[in-house]
């Protein structure tokens, strides 16, 4: 592990070294850690830079309670480009972290390479948004639960037997069934060791104000959407609308596939990001 300081804010990351000009960057979603990436981490370290980071709040990265927002977390993404990589670079982005890289990509172009997407929640900051958005009430009892947990010190093992107990999101027995034992421990240690806080921006709907999922993006983009039957973030709908700005983008549904695609399908989601790597 490394750190990198951002507005007083210690960055836990990863690096794999390697070839500067060939670099990823991997965003985790919300509630999750850089750790999330390690099962298909193995699979690219022969042939690319890997990087991996801790947002604010989360894992190993400092806690900072009322700054779980695109307002803090994308100036946290475009300080770690500036300061770790030399060269733009390929963000891949799960979900909060979708959001995350394409608003640097928005913002700072000259950092970036390409955009690979994970059903990114791109348009669920916007009024209306959150009526039907079945994460919300997710969030919300993880909040509370993970408060708890942590206030009473509970030991690692309760966090895997909630993760055991709980259902996975595309029906394919528990969540840890999907992540596997060392995915399952990686998760439990993320709970433990998050901010709770990071849900209530979530909640509220302040964590992706300032979201611009009508801005044309400059650079190669792939998008893949959770399958329909298992309440993608990232909708039908919202694909024509960010197909209407961004023409050129490649949007691939992963049928069978929750809002968890890498985890659920790891071999089938490092052969999307194999086909768009080389394709850049």
């Amino acid at each position: 592990m490394v750190q990198l300081v951002s507005d007083g804010i210690e960055i836990a990351y990863d690096d794999s070294g390697g070839i500067e000009r060939d670099a990823l960057v991997l965003l985790h979603g919300l509630g999750s850690a850089r750790s999330t990436w390690d099962p298909i981490i193995p699979a690219l370290f022969n042939q690319r830079r890997v990087l991996a980071f801790d947002q604010r709040g989360h894992g190993e990265s400092s806690h900072a309670s009322g700054t779980y927002t695109l307002e803090h977390y994308v100036p946290d993404a475009i300080a770690f480009c500036e300061t770790v990589t030399t060269r733009p670079v390929v963000l891949v982005g799960h979900s909060l972290g979708g959001v995350v890289a394409a608003s640097v990509a928005c913002t700072r172009p000259d950092l970036v390479r390409g955009l690979l997407l994970e059903d990114p929640p791109l348009y669920r900051g916007e009024p209306g948004e959150a009526e039907g958005n079945p994460f919300l009430a997710v969030f919300a009892l993880l909040h509370q639960l993970v408060s708890d947990m942590q206030a009473r010190r509970a030991p690692l093992a309760e966090y895997e037997i909630v993760l055991r107990s709980a259902p996975s999101p595309n029906g394919a027995g528990s969540f840890a069934d999907v992540l596997g034992v060392e995915g399952t421990r990686a998760r439990a240690r993320g709970l433990a060791s998050l901010d709770p806080d990071v849900f209530l921006s979530a909640v509220d709907g302040s964590g992706l104000v300032g979201a611009q999922p009508g801005a044309a993006l400059q650079c190669p983009v792939l998008v893949l959407r959770a399958d329909t039957a298992f309440g993608p973030a990232f909708t039908a709908e919202h694909e024509a609308r960010f197909r209407s700005a961004n023409s050129r983008a490649e949007v691939e549904v992963i049928h069978g596939a929750s809002h968890f695609i890498h985890d659920e399908q790891p071999e089938r989601f490092l052969l999307k990001l194999h086909k768009f790597l080389d394709a850049l």
